[in-house]
């Protein structure tokens, strides 16, 4: 579709220079393989010169580069057109009780670069110090230019307030309250905070856009949360609170929950489940699943029945695929049937159409979806 200038249009001409920009580069975005000039003016309905100019505008930025040139079967080889994807970057911070993880991504959502860091979490000045210190290491380390940095997402497993000046609840790091500049205080860029599943979930829609219109994340770590996602934005509720999958009761009266309450399903299928609360890493479990242990056979076993009541009663809520992703998740490609054969029980509609996934960044997600919100405000605002 081409853009009128005429007078009937609402628009200024600067806002129409803008919106063809960004129709340019987001055609070169997802494009699958770069394009050549005509190519591309062909495809968007756009006369050359209108074209010719918003390209030079992207080149201009560093956004666009047009220094190869495509075969020929005669005459000048024309010049083939694709975006930079180092023109910019984001890093995603991961907060944790006892670690940050750090990932650095490109405009294509390339990894840059991933560390794990132990730093356990606590509410002094001397976290946001560490923190900000770490940032800066981690940044050196990968030798990247501060100047192209977009800003820094940091995912917290708990609520952010819309106004994000405060975590008002995150059970899992012992919080209650707190305000946000004791985390990001003395980081000297732009900074936004998000809760971790919502970061996850953010991550792994991305990669589906096209593909699934409606999903629901769940993120099984030591904590159990989720995120709702509808074309790809987050339905977060009135209060900021949706999505917290962990805290539905699957056991009226059962066993106590991080949040006070009794039978939730955080309580049965946190992590911990399988690795804090019997004295062994969760790498350790499932190495001693996969060599027959009965005992560790029977604890799986039971945590299996408990997270397939949770993912069908998700289903049954809001009828959308679901992904599951958080810690477990790593190790779930190897496991997955046991689970699926679960579910195929249980629901008669898993049966008509699975509708659970595994994952695509595993532990990596909620990192990379922080870093993503940045990435995705930069594209749409080019």
């Amino acid at each position: 579709m081409v853009i009128s200038m005429g007078k009937s249009s609402p628009h200024s001409t600067v806002e129409l220079r803008k919106i063809n920009r960004n129709r340019v580069f987001h055609y070169l975005y997802h494009a699958a393989e770069p394009l050549t000039k005509q190519e591309l003016a062909y495809r968007l309905s756009m006369s050359l010169p209108t074209l010719t100019q918003n390209l030079t505008e992207l080149i201009g930025m560093g956004l666009v580069d047009n220094s190869e040139t495509a075969g020929s079967n005669g005459g000048r080889k024309p010049r083939i057109l694709s975006v930079v994807p180092r023109a910019r970057w984001a890093l995603g911070v991961e907060i944790s009780s006892q670690h940050i993880r750090l990932a650095a991504l490109d405009l294509q959502v390339h990894e840059l670069g991933f560390r794990v860091i132990n730093l356990p979490f606590h509410t002094g000045e001397e976290y946001s110090v560490r923190l900000s210190q770490t940032i800066e290491c981690f940044i050196d380390e990968l030798g990247l230019d501060r100047s192209r940095l977009l800003g820094v997402g940091i995912s917290i497993p708990g609520i952010v307030d819309n106004g994000q000046r405060y975590v008002t609840a995150a059970p899992t790091l012992g919080v209650r309250k707190l305000d946000v500049h004791c985390i990001a205080e003395h980081i000297p860029y732009p900074v936004c905070l998000v809760n971790d599943a919502n970061a996850g979930g953010f991550a792994e829609c991305w990669e589906r856009t096209g593909s699934v219109q409606h999903m629901a994340y769940l993120s099984v770590s030591r904590g159990v949360g989720g995120a709702i996602l509808t074309s790809g934005t987050a339905y977060l509720g009135t209060n900021g609170r949706s999505g917290e999958f962990g805290h539905m009761c699957i056991h009226p009266g059962g066993a106590p929950c991080s949040c006070g309450r009794r039978g939730c399903l955080e309580a049965y299928c946190s992590t911990a489940r399988l690795s804090d609360d019997i004295g062994v890493t969760l790498e350790g479990f499932f190495q001693a699943l996969s060599r027959g242990d009965a005992a560790y056979s029977a604890l799986w076993a039971r945590y299996l029945d408990d997270l397939a009541v949770g993912i069908a009663n998700i289903y049954a809520a809001l009828d959308c695929e679901i992904v599951l992703g958080g810690k477990l998740s790593r190790f779930m490609d190897e496991n997955f049937d046991a689970l699926d054969q679960r579910l195929r029980r249980l629901d008669p509609f898993y049966q008509e159409k699975p509708y659970l996934s595994i994952c695509r960044y595993y532990d990596h997600s909620n990192c990379i979806g922080a870093a993503l919100y940045f990435v995705a405000q930069f594209i749409q605002q080019i």
